[in-house]
């Protein structure tokens, strides 16, 4: 069985808060670093889907800077730490996208998806 940490409502809560009270966000080097590390060669450099790792007969990895746009305008926090956490699993190559919970500090989760919420167009 893998493990993935639970990450607690209460910081999940804490981060929407914290990124809702700033007027302008601002993301951590450490998260843009983990990006690059680990999800730009399936999601590209600029996060639009364009990884050449993330070509996939059904269609390329998704563009990760229209995750608001295609979510009625709202940043999608709670689906997006599942999905990198492995608690909701996604297709890639015809295989599950990595599960980084098993890697990854929960701060580390929270970081990079503040990171993504970011880069939204």
């Amino acid at each position: 069985m893998t493990y993935r940490p639970r990450i607690p409502l209460v910081a999940v809560l804490t981060l929407v808060a914290t990124a809702a009270c700033q007027p302008e966000q601002h993301a951590s080097p450490a998260a843009a670093e983990d990006y690059l590390a680990l999800c730009a060669a399936c999601h590209g450099r600029p996060a639009a889907g364009g990884g050449v790792a993330g070509l996939d007969p059904d269609g390329p990895a998704p563009d990760l800077t229209r995750l608001a746009a295609v979510n009625g305008g709202a940043y999608p926090t709670d689906r997006v730490i599942d999905i990198i956490d492995g608690r909701r699993q996604v297709r890639a190559h015809g295989s599950p996208m990595p599960v980084w919970g098993n890697r990854l500090s929960e701060e580390r989760i929270l970081l990079l998806t503040d990171y993504l919420a970011t880069i939204q167009r």
